[in-house]
């Protein structure tokens, strides 16, 4: 298993005491050498609360570790998704959540229309409020003023640029077939999660992200993998929570080099069992590639 660490110090009981220690100072501090009452309550009260709210974490995330192991084991090894519960719960998603069809018969339209998310125009009328209120500012404070125009107009033309459907369109303007793919497209059978999909056309694999788009020739294609990720978030250093991703690994060989590239995209863990069982109707009698791996992740949110 891969750990990937992003900067996430490990909460060791040496830190945990370290941590307790500098709040008990700080509670001293307060309440001795400041003395007056808000310093006392202070020392009585919140020094008290965030002491026990490390413990508290400290504790979570060790029992999150010892409860995950045998998961973890399950879930290298295959046999967590090879038990009866997980079988009958797989079953029944497939049946309740079947794969999708294009939305338009027209590849562009239809892509385009997968990106006109809410969210997007919601991050936008926030950023053109934020921008507004940093034109206000300029009269009083110009060079704050300018620092957030330019900050949130950034932020907005992020989101404007996903709304427009950015991604597909610079896809759109490489040397494509778009006749042939757009034929395989909008045949397609889609699976559609968060903000990603996966589809199989006639001819061709089609996914999508936030960030990218791709249409794989199906004779380039080696197999699907599964990848499951272990994400711990963190809140300022402590821990908080935590899931699992999963993600459908696309083994392609590369025309050019012969080199084997993955393409990933993230599902749900049914879904991606999909993705696996689907892929030998194109493929029939060829003995494709898959593989399971797992990650962890650490992800670390300054609130």
């Amino acid at each position: 298993m891969k750990d990937n660490q992003r900067k996430v110090p490990e909460m060791t009981p040496l830190l945990l005491v370290v941590y307790i220690l500098v709040i008990v100072v700080i509670g001293l501090f307060f309440f001795f050498v400041r003395g007056d009452m808000p310093g006392k309550i202070c020392a009585c009260t919140a020094c008290p609360a965030m002491i026990a709210y490390f413990i508290y974490a400290y504790h979570k995330e060790k029992s999150a570790d010892r409860s995950s192991v045998d998961k973890n084991e399950d879930i290298i090894s295959g046999n967590y998704f090879k038990t009866a519960e997980w079988q009958h719960k797989y079953i029944t998603y497939k049946n309740k959540y079947p794969f999708e069809k294009a939305m338009y018969p027209d590849m562009k339209k239809d892509l385009l229309s997968r990106f006109r998310r809410r969210e997007y125009v919601i991050w936008m009328l926030f950023m053109a409020f934020l921008m507004f209120g940093s034109v206000c500012l300029m009269m009083q404070k110009l060079f704050l003023g300018i620092t957030g125009i330019l900050l949130f107009g950034i932020l907005f033309y992020l989101n404007f640029s996903l709304y427009i459907g950015v991604p597909v369109r610079k896809w759109l303007k490489r040397d494509i077939d778009y006749a042939a793919l757009e034929k395989s497209y909008i045949n397609a059978r889609f699976i559609v999660y968060k903000k990603n999909g996966l589809a199989f056309g006639t001819t061709h694999i089609h996914a999508y992200t936030e960030k990218k788009v791709y249409a794989i020739d199906y004779r380039l294609v080696e197999g699907i993998s599964r990848k499951v990720v272990r994400l711990k978030k963190y809140e300022d250093g402590i821990y908080s929570s935590e899931e699992y991703r999963h993600y459908a690994v696309i083994h392609v060989r590369l025309p050019q080099s012969g080199r084997i590239h993955n393409v990933e995209i993230e599902l749900n863990e049914f879904q991606v069992q999909m993705t696996i069982d689907y892929l030998p109707v194109f493929r029939l009698g060829e003995n494709l590639k898959e593989d399971l791996s797992m990650e962890l992740v650490k992800d670390n949110v300054v609130v």
